[in-house]
């Protein structure tokens, strides 16, 4: 019986570990929208949302914003991105999620 449970808890972590590990990390902004550096996962209840819009706005930085409750499609879109809460920001080759001044301002750097 002890054996049974280690192998099936084995065979889950390997699924879930597979399901983790989609190669998402080499998405760039580009590759989600061309003409795009920066790409904005939003949702219109998020209040870090809000602060990193701002943060964008205030210095002049052009982005393309995706509410991602505004339609399947852009559900569909964060989720294949495996997603997980909002904001997620693409900044060129840099993904984060959450608000950061500092990690946006550096990624930019990067970008301009």
């Amino acid at each position: 019986m002890t054996f049974t449970r280690l192998l099936i808890f084995g065979l889950l972590a390997i699924v879930a570990w597979r399901l983790l590990t989609v190669d998402v990390e080499s998405v760039e902004a580009r590759d989600i929208s061309p003409g795009h550096d920066v790409v904005f996962f939003t949702a219109p209840w998020c209040g870090y949302c809000d602060q990193a819009r701002d943060y964008l706005d205030d210095n002049g930085v052009d982005y393309l914003e995706i509410d991602v409750e505004a339609s399947t499609t852009n559900n569909r879109k964060f989720q294949e991105l495996n997603g997980r809460g909002v904001p997620l920001i693409f900044i060129g080759e840099t993904r984060m999620a959450g608000f950061s001044p500092q990690a946006y301002g550096r990624a930019l750097e990067r970008v301009q």
